[in-house]
């Protein structure tokens, strides 16, 4: 969502000049608007609701269906992420459980501010939105990516939110050549320089093509026009590129190691097996720190599985959620 500015007014400049300001200031508004583009209707399932929870970070904008235990499904952050990661996924689960998946703050439809969340942010206002939208119902959280992070501050600090926890690949990124697999610009550079290559090269359907058959999905023919044209189109949104740019230099900062003994809540761990550049070794660590965890390799799928495989991702979720894995203590 564009930001709206408000402006102090100015007193004894001339009408005329006043005038000649308004005007600008409305065209350089109908400019952000009109840049924004049109978001794709298959963003979500239709039999899914769309909703906006207000936080103090922002508006979060979610996707709801069913009813019972609250199942939230919590996107990576790549470029172009959304709720859209898991839409072929989550839309399993609405039967059996109240199902949401909000855009988190900077990504999607939410809001998108011009000062990136950091960790602590982004731990704060999912707080926030658990407690409006599910209040005094822990919820299960499936979470993928640099957000398993997150959500394993989240777990430590907020025991009282989380009922059980779904990890896909919970990284740290933490080197160089993970952090380009999901699309993320490097670090450092011209601010000004870094904002255009972003916005002529990094979020168009080229890129975002390129990148994903290159390194993303374990099956470049998998990929379809349709998750291409999903993620270019929210990669190109107005202040879309906040959130990305600011992740290289702050991707350290998204670490729980510190806090992972802390949580009580049962984790299970799926980890893509072809995942190039993301060893299972990483999965093994974690999963050895937790209290109550247990892992699972999925051999034949690579970083975004939740878009290229969902019936895999969805079978070993049901699998966890239907209680035919314990975690080990």
């Amino acid at each position: 969502m564009s930001p709206v500015w408000k402006r102090k007014p100015v007193w004894g400049v001339g009408i005329g000049v006043g005038l000649l300001g308004a005007v600008a200031l409305a065209l350089r508004h109908r400019h952000r608007v009109a840049a924004r583009g049109t978001i794709p209707e298959v963003t979500s399932p239709t039999i899914f609701a769309t909703r906006v929870a207000s936080t103090s970070r922002g508006d979060v904008v979610y996707h709801v269906c069913g009813s019972g235990t609250p199942l939230v499904f919590l996107h990576g952050l790549f470029l172009g992420a959304s709720s859209y990661e898991w839409s072929k996924v989550y839309c399993r689960f609405a039967m059996d459980r109240e199902v949401l998946a909000p855009d988190l703050i900077g990504f999607g439809e939410s809001e998108r501010p011009a000062k990136a969340l950091d960790a602590d942010g982004h731990v704060e206002c999912l707080a926030e939105f658990l407690r409006t939208v599910c209040p005094g119902r822990p919820a299960i959280l499936v979470a993928s990516g640099l957000t398993c992070q997150i959500v394993l501050l989240l777990a430590a600090r907020h025991p009282e939110l989380v009922e059980r926890l779904v990890l896909f690949l919970p990284t740290r990124l933490a080197e160089p050549e993970q952090a380009a697999a999901m699309g993320l610009p490097r670090g450092g550079g011209i601010p000004a320089l870094r904002r255009f290559v972003y916005q002529r090269q990094l979020a168009r359907p080229a890129f975002v093509r390129a990148w994903l058959s290159g390194t993303g999905y374990a099956d470049p023919t998998a990929l379809t026009e349709e998750t291409v044209e999903v993620l270019a189109s929210f990669a190109s949104q107005y202040g879309a590129g906040h959130a990305i740019l600011a992740l290289p230099g702050n991707r350290k900062k998204f670490d729980a190691s510190a806090r992972v003994s802390d949580i009580l809540a049962p984790a299970h761990i799926l980890w893509p097996g072809k995942a190039e550049g993301f060893p299972p070794t990483e999965a093994i660590a974690l999963c050895r720190k937790l209290a109550k965890s247990s892992l699972e390799i999925l051999g034949g799928e690579s970083v975004f599985a939740p878009m290229e495989n969902p019936d895999a991702l969805a079978r070993s979720i049901a699998h966890w959620l239907d209680g035919d894995l314990v975690a080990a203590g």
